[in-house]
Parts: structure tokens; C-alpha cells; sequence
């Protein structure tokens, strides 16, 4: 009986002796080569879920965040239907990039998902200069909230992010989850009645990052709770608009934010607003939990200091796109995109004043700016005029 050979054995026969030691040469270093290639790919699978879990905390401290902590990737069935019983009052997120609802659907984004990596940016110990302080918030002063990537938060953002890839590691994108759900199942943050999350040593001012990834982690002890006194309103009754209506409840259309960043900016609520122009801080300033993290926040930022001798809101309504740029957009690229909204805020925190001397700038303003711009100096004129 004939002896079979496959064609690929017939040309293996064939060979020479040497020919044969470096075909299999190549085949055991190309199957180590690829073998390795597959286990970086994987990134984790060649080491414990511990070890993987001490490099990511290593690398997001050494990156300079303040707390890190996992959680396995479930769906936020809890926070889906709490967010349910509120839709009426949230449906604008709904479909857009911050749609929160469908980033708690961790399976439906990432079916191959295993960890939820929560991550905290510090921004408490800074002294934020005054003026700057009373027309914008914190969380926009300190550059770290939705930073670009040009940014320095924004930067080591990335910088993270590539650390996990050169692990292997696969890093859900295009997901919005709810950072603070995400950041409190991992157990580094609790709730404030404000509705703010609370970190150790850095009370809420602070700013959330979170990430679906595919590989299993050490995971630590939720925090899903809330920390507040009890009998405690301090945050409820700072609230200048009531949009804070009882204890982590919050009317959206009522706070500053929502009309500050829209062409559309309710009456009742723009009077209020004193010299803000993007965003509010009464709330957290307010706050007990806060009390002893302001008095340590000493951190001067030249950055700010210099933005400070520059910011002036006559110069904000009538600002050309030079000034936009270097002095406004800097703390001011979140969620206002068009700078005619801050020269229609600004215009309305001019009218807030009630002093007559801003009326020549507001008239200006009028003749000269869009329409939105136009319509709140029309306000402004009228809300200064009113009082005589």
C-alpha cells in the first residue's frame, strides 16, 4: 500500500536538510511573534486581574488624578429608571451626545464589556480669582470639565486612554455613561442633596471621567449613596431660581445653565443672574461638606490671574473674535459655542447691575449685534430703565 503525502508535506520531503531548519525556524518564531501579538491584544490575559488593576492605578496617579476605583460592567438598571420617572424634564438629553440613558445600557455599547474605570480630577485647592469667580463656575475656571484635547486635562485624558490600549486593552467609545453613577458604583464619590458627586479631601469640586473596558478588574465598594446630613436644606435654600427643589431634584429649565446656553433664555430666571454668565456655584458654596475644602484652597493659577486683569463684561458684549478667543474661550468652551451667547449673557448681567453708566455700551451693542445679541441689550436697556 502506497504511502500518502499532503501536497504541503510532498514539498516538505523535497527540501534539504538546512532548508528544513529554517522553515521551521521561521514557523516557531513567527507562531511566538503572533502568540504575543495576541496576548497584547488581549492585554491582561497574560497577567491576574490584580496586577492589571495595580498598573491602572498606578498610571491614572501618576497622570495626576485624585481617586481611581472599578466596577464591574453592569447595566445602571437603577439609574434608568430613575431618570425614567423624571423624562419629562430631561427629554432635551435624550438622543444627543450627553444622552446619559442610553450610556447606562453598558451591555447594548459594549457587549464584550467586563469594567466600569471611574476617575476623579481635583480642582478644590485652587483660589479662584474673584471677579472671574462671580460670571463663571468653578468646574469651567479650573479647564478640566469636557477638556479639549489640546488641553492639559485634555491631554492627560489621552494619555490614559493610550496607557490602557498599549495593555491590549479595549476602550468602549462613542458612550456617554452618567460619571457620577459610574464614578460612585466604583466606589470614589458619593451624592450630594445638590446633586453633585463628593470625593474625600476634595468635597464637589471636582470633575468625573469614566470608562467601559473589556477586561476584569479588582473592583471596589460601591459608594450609591448620599452623604448629607439629614435635616440639611443649606443647598436647597442658596438655590437663586429654585431650580433645586428638594433634595437631589433639580427643574433643569430653571437653572442658570440651561438658558445661558441656549438662544432662549427665560425671563424669571435671567433676572436672577446677577453677574453670571456661564454657570453657578451657590449650591456647592453653600454646602457644609464643603466648608473645610474651601478654607483650604489657597493654589493661585497665574493662568486665571492674567484672564482676570483682562475679564471685563463691557468687553464681553462688545468683543471682536481676538478677544473671544484668547479670553473667554479658554474657560469658556463647554457648552456656550457661539459667541454672541456670552455677549447676550453679558448683556444681561450689565442689566442686572441697574447702573446707567453701561447704557451707552448696551445701545451700541443694540445697533451693532445679531439678533440675540441684540435682544439682550434690548432686555438689559429696559430692565436698567425700568428702575427709574
Amino acid at each position: 500500500m502506497k504511502k500518502k503525502y499532503s501536497l504541503n508535506g510532498y514539498f516538505f520531503f523535497l527540501l534539504t536538510k538546512s532548508q528544513k531548519s529554517i522553515l521551521l525556524f521561521i514557523v516557531v518564531y513567527t507562531t511566538v511573534r503572533l502568540t504575543g501579538q495576541q496576548n497584547k491584544n488581549r492585554g491582561g490575559y497574560s497577567m491576574d486581574k490584580h496586577e492589571l488593576s495595580q498598573k491602572i492605578k498606578y498610571k491614572a496617579y501618576e497622570l495626576g488624578f485624585a481617586k481611581v476605583g472599578f466596577a464591574p460592567a453592569e447595566d445602571f438598571t437603577e439609574y434608568i429608571q430613575e431618570f425614567e420617572s423624571r423624562i419629562e424634564d430631561y427629554k432635551f438629553l435624550i438622543g444627543g451626545k450627553n444622552d446619559t440613558l442610553k450610556g447606562s445600557a453598558l451591555k447594548e455599547a459594549m457587549p464584550e464589556g467586563k469594567s466600569i474605570i471611574g476617575l476623579v480630577v481635583d480642582h478644590s485647592k485652587t483660589c479662584y480669582p474673584e471677579k472671574l469667580s462671580k460670571s463663571f463656575g468653578r468646574a469651567y475656571l479650573s479647564q478640566s470639565y469636557m477638556p479639549k484635547d489640546d488641553m492639559i486635562h485634555g491631554a492627560r485624558i489621552k494619555l490614559f486612554v493610550d496607557y490602557l490600549e498599549s495593555l491590549g486593552i479595549n476602550v468602549a467609545k462613542n458612550i456617554q455613561m452618567p460619571d457620577r453613577y459610574a464614578c460612585a458604583k466604583a466606589g470614589i464619590v458619593t451624592y450630594g442633596k445638590n446633586n453633585f458627586a463628593y470625593a474625600e479631601d476634595c468635597g464637589s469640586f471636582i470633575v468625573l471621567k469614566s470608562f467601559l473596558i473589556d477586561q476584569e478588574l479588582e473592583y471596589d465598594e460601591s459608594s450609591v449613596r448620599c452623604d448629607c446630613p439629614p435635616n440639611c436644606r443649606a443647598c436647597i435654600d442658596s438655590c437663586p431660581t429654585g431650580a433645586l427643589y428638594a433634595a437631589g431634584k433639580i427643574n433643569p429649565r430653571k437653572c442658570f445653565m440651561f438658558g445661558m446656553m441656549r438662544s432662549e433664555y427665560d425671563s424669571d430666571v435671567r433676572e436672577k443672574a446677577e453677574n453670571r454668565i456661564h454657570g453657578c456655584d451657590d449650591c456647592q458654596l453653600a454646602c457644609p461638606r464643603n466648608k473645610s475644602v474651601l478654607q483650604k484652597a489657597t493654589q493661585t493659577n497665574p493662568f486665571l490671574e492674567l484672564l482676570e486683569k483682562e475679564f471685563d463684561l463691557e468687553k464681553v458684549l462688545l468683543m471682536d473674535d481676538e478677544y473671544y478667543k484668547r479670553v473667554i474661550y479658554p474657560i469658556g468652551y463647554n457648552y456656550i459655542t457661539k459667541k454672541e451667547i456670552f455677549q447676550r449673557n453679558a448683556a444681561i448681567a450689565l442689566g442686572n447691575s441697574k447702573d446707567e453708566k453701561y447704557i451707552p455700551s448696551l445701545l451700541k451693542a443694540y445697533e451693532e449685534g445679531n439678533a440675540i445679541v441684540r435682544e439682550g441689550a434690548a432686555w438689559a436697556l429696559e430692565n436698567i430703565r425700568k428702575e427709574k
